[in-house]
């Protein structure tokens, strides 16, 4: 799976084809640079129903990710089925906010490196592609996480759209909780060059992604069935932090809607 099992390249696609990756990072600059100047122009991607379409994508890309995947995990299409979970989290997470035309344009550049990255990954898998691909989707995913929230916080009316951001960015904050306690044992493996990881999964020894979303929705939410549990001082502190952005993402959301639906009645 990605990030965590090194995939046997000798059979692979992109041996068997021999595909130049450079030559392809730089076709596919340069169509998605074109189709990027059109929707600009056009400005098609900055309507109310195509915003809402595409807030649906996402949504339904984060339940696939959360939900769908760990039952296909144990087939031979999961790394595929995968990465192109990911692709569609991508590229509908660029297209589901109404972004200046400036900012647009860099986040799909920032997303397109991204996207570019994973499947370089897929066909590579390198200890370096695995590393750099998933910091980059990192990066990219706070990024697109913390403009969603400042979305829903600043704008004044209440809307589809509104309501669709703050549900993707609430389950955006359980997929980075993820991320952060992956980075953290990698890192800790790395550091002191040992096989026991930061979190204590009483019922695997070998953890994969799912078991990692599973543990951050489940502190999210403040459940805490105690299966799994932290096991250094460090995944302590950001357990209490993730359970924490959970709870108060929560109560200050209800306040603002509240507050934003009273506005609205009395206006």
């Amino acid at each position: 799976m990605f990030y965590f099992n090194q995939k046997n390249r000798n059979s692979s696609i992109y041996h068997l084809f021999n595909v130049d990756l450079k030559t392809i990072f730089i076709l596919t600059m340069k169509i998605i640079r074109n189709k990027l100047q059109s929707l600009v122009e056009n400005e098609s991607f900055l309507n109310e129903e195509t915003l809402k379409r595409d807030n649906f994508i996402l949504l339904f890309s984060l339940a696939l990710i959360i939900f769908i995947h760990p039952l296909i995990k144990m087939l031979e299409i999961d790394n595929w089925a995968f990465d192109i979970l990911l692709s569609m989290l991508i590229i509908s997470c660029i297209t589901s906010l109404k972004f200046r035309k400036e900012k647009f344009i860099q986040l799909s550049y920032f997303g397109l490196f991204t996207f570019t990255l994973i499947w370089i990954n897929h066909f590579v898998g390198s200890l370096v592609t695995n590393l750099l691909s998933f910091i980059v989707l990192v990066f990219f995913t706070i990024y697109i996480t913390y403009s969603m929230i400042s979305y829903v916080a600043r704008n004044k009316e209440i809307s589809s759209v509104l309501l669709l951001n703050a549900i993707n960015s609430y389950l955006l904050l359980g997929i980075i909780g993820s991320f952060l306690y992956i980075l953290s044992d990698i890192g800790y493996k790395l550091v002191f060059d040992i096989t026991n990881g930061t979190i204590n999964f009483g019922y695997t020894s070998n953890p994969t992604f799912y078991d990692y979303i599973y543990f951050s929705f489940i502190t999210l939410t403040t459940v805490g069935y105690g299966d799994v549990t932290p096991a250094i001082p460090f995944t302590k502190s950001l357990t209490m932090f993730v359970s924490l952005s959970g709870q108060l993402y929560l109560t200050i959301l209800v306040a603002l809607l509240v507050g934003k639906f009273l506005s609205k009645k009395n206006n």
